[in-house]
């Protein structure tokens, strides 16, 4: 029994090892920030790891963009909009992100 809690352990570490995080997805040129300041996939067929890793990021920054709407008197679309703003200053070289019109650029 000892041994078979141990072998499901390691099983379950090891998976978290392989699961893809925003910044691996954004490398990888699989995700991307879009202009209302949340994250989408950039192919037209995400994987359903990639399809889970933008609806676990988007439900964060939901969150987050509802509690700095409330605190400062915005709407979470303004705040969405000003977080774009600050996240392609900081989007590195070679990721990709939505332009004003929708499309998407590599930077």
């Amino acid at each position: 029994m000892k041994k078979f809690l141990v072998l499901l352990f390691a099983f379950f570490i090891s998976a978290q090892a392989f699961a893809l995080d925003l910044q691996q997805a954004k490398s990888q040129g699989l995700v991307g920030e879009t202009n209302t300041g949340y994250v989408a996939a950039v192919t037209s067929n995400p994987s359903p790891e990639v399809r889970k890793l933008v609806t676990g990021v988007n439900a964060l920054r939901k969150d987050r963009y509802k509690k700095i709407a409330v605190s400062h008197g915005l709407t979470t679309t303004e705040v969405g909009k000003l977080a774009y703003k600050k996240a392609i200053e900081k989007t590195e070289s070679g990721h990709y992100y939505q332009n004003a019109a929708g499309k998407w650029v590599r930077k």
